[in-house]
């Protein structure tokens, strides 16, 4: 069976959902009769990282009337997409002239309406409940954190809490367009209570503000790392995470790390409203003193992750991909 998984990412889209891509891909060639194409019109650092995976059959397009052509001959049983708000126009001519299956991953316009199946684990949701169901449009739903599709190696780890913060993380996703990674750093830096401690600052390969970061890379409490593949063995030897509102902060609650997020946008600002832990920048007096509050209150956070089921659903959501052919 084909497998075709259209995704994009960059500077300005981030990266989360390629990675979300490339573990959901890895998972369905765990089936021997299974064989994935990736399709992208992204920048080259795009197809590269997919293929820095092991995945060899990598398609670039110019644009999405390529991407469109490019179908025809691939002789697919499904096709995921994964692009925020995709083209209503490309889903509904693909649609009418293929036969595959058609997932959606992250997705809120009326290309849902023409789909087999749509996953959102944090768009549209309502108050982040998990829901499975099917609507009038005969469209399965997968909602909730609980399809979250994390990286394999996130699977059955856990964080042990210490009583004390000696480890900070900072981690704003491949791009981190509003360079909050620049920004918090300078803020923990300035108090004196916690100038004390160990920062690292993991950056990605979409992040373009690197000389902003220079002036602290000389202290040796700081350490920066760029486009790492250990995301989980880096999160795990930190006491606590700041991150973006989005795949990177499920990572962290999955784990259990007191974490707290950032918007990096509107977009993101408006799908997450006052959702547990997540924070506009411009709004919270003291970086330091929201740290320690979350920190301090560990029983407080692990009650409101728990509720969440975060990535407790990988499982049900590949069964029910492989499940649309039969």
């Amino acid at each position: 069976m084909n497998i075709g998984i259209y995704v994009e990412g960059g500077h300005y889209l981030g990266l989360g959902n390629v990675y979300r891509m490339i573990s959901l891909a890895k998972s369905l060639m765990q089936e021997p009769y299974i064989q994935v194409c990736f399709i992208t019109t992204s920048d080259d650092a795009i197809p590269e990282l997919i293929r820095s995976h092991g995945f060899v059959n990598v398609i670039t397009q110019i644009d999405l009337t390529a991407v469109h052509a490019c179908l025809a001959r691939l002789n697919l049983a499904t096709l995921i997409v994964d692009v925020l708000n995709v083209d209503v126009n490309f889903i509904s001519e693909v649609k009418a002239k293929y036969f595959f299956k058609l997932v959606l991953f992250g997705n809120n316009n009326e290309a849902n309406d023409l789909s087999d199946l749509v996953i959102n684990a944090i768009i549209s949701t309502k108050q982040f409940r998990n829901e499975n169901y099917i609507d009038k449009n005969n469209t399965h739903y997968l909602k909730g954190p609980k399809y979250l599709t994390l990286r394999d190696e996130f699977e059955f780890q856990g964080y042990r809490h210490a009583n004390a913060i000696k480890n900070v993380l900072l981690l704003f996703g491949g791009s981190d367009q509003a360079n909050l990674s620049f920004k918090i750093l300078r803020d923990l830096l300035a108090d004196d209570r916690v100038k004390h401690l160990n920062f690292t600052i993991v950056t990605g390969a979409a992040y373009i503000n690197e000389g902003s970061l220079e002036q602290f890379g000389t202290r040796e409490n700081v350490n920066i790392l760029k486009n790492i593949t250990n995301v989980n063995e880096v999160m795990l030897a930190c006491d606590f995470l700041f991150t973006s509102a989005g795949t990177a902060f499920f990572e962290g609650l999955y784990l259990g790390i007191p974490s707290v997020a950032f918007f990096q946008n509107n977009a993101q600002k408006e799908v997450f409203g006052d959702f547990f832990n997540t924070y506009e920048y411009e709004n919270v007096p003291s970086i330091v003193e929201l740290m320690m509050e979350v920190y301090g209150d560990y029983a407080r956070f692990c009650r409101g992750v728990s509720d969440l089921e975060v990535g407790r659903g990988k499982k049900e959501i590949v069964e029910t991909i492989l499940n649309l052919r039969k």
